[in-house]
């Protein structure tokens, strides 16, 4: 399934702490079956084909939206297929130009009161710029942290398009993969900073499973 043209229902708050006001978008309805833990390796997703549409759809918004926090309230997602015993978390994606204080985001939440959106995916087609993002001195890059049971990714549009090419792998590829060879291990892997976290791994579980 291509994800460019799809719509994204979504909703919209401005939230005003102080002098400072933030603009927050959030899926319109919580997302079922996209639990996300920390796992051995980082910081882990398993997901079905909706959840994984809507977390690439909600990607590509958030990287060509610098002054927008794109939350994915995900610690009410179920709690089959996945692999830690550990709380879930939820997902905030946003533009380090933002400046945004992470210490900040417990009272953002609590005064979240969304209007009705419609957010029409442009697609995640353009490749990155490889060579330049992996040039010793790129900066570019995917910074994690996890504050107030939420797992932010903060970076770059640039970095936002190398994990968007990911996803759209994800989403347009795992469930012919899936279907031609059941079991199939089918992920995406969105690396960032090794300073600060090793990756968000998003793995595409069987729907057998995730509904049983």
């Amino acid at each position: 399934m291509k994800l460019q043209g799809e719509r994204w229902r979504a909703l919209v708050s401005t939230v005003r702490l102080g002098r400072d006001e933030y603009r927050v978008v959030q899926p319109a309805r919580p997302l079922s079956h996209a639990p996300l833990y920390e796992g051995y390796l980082g910081v882990e997703a398993s997901v079905d084909k909706a959840s994984a549409r809507a977390i690439a759809m909600a990607w590509e918004f958030a990287m060509r939206s610098p002054r927008t926090l794109v939350y994915l309230p995900l610690r009410q997602s179920d709690r089959e297929c996945r692999w830690s015993d550990g709380p879930l978390l939820d997902l905030v994606l946003v533009h380090h130009s933002l400046g945004f204080r992470l210490s900040k985001w417990k009272q953002v939440r609590a005064k979240l009161k969304g209007r009705p959106h419609t957010v029409v995916c442009q697609g995640l087609q353009k490749e990155p710029d490889y060579e330049r993002l992996h040039h010793r001195d790129n900066r570019d890059l995917l910074r994690g942290e996890i504050v107030a049971d939420t797992v932010f990714v903060v970076g770059s549009r640039a970095a936002f398009e190398v994990g968007g090419q990911e996803l759209r792998r994800l989403v347009e590829d795992c469930p012919r993969h899936m279907h031609e060879s059941p079991g199939t291990h089918c992920c995406a892997e969105i690396t960032e900073d090794r300073r600060h976290w090793k990756w968000l791994h998003v793995v595409y579980c069987d729907e057998h499973r995730v509904h049983a």
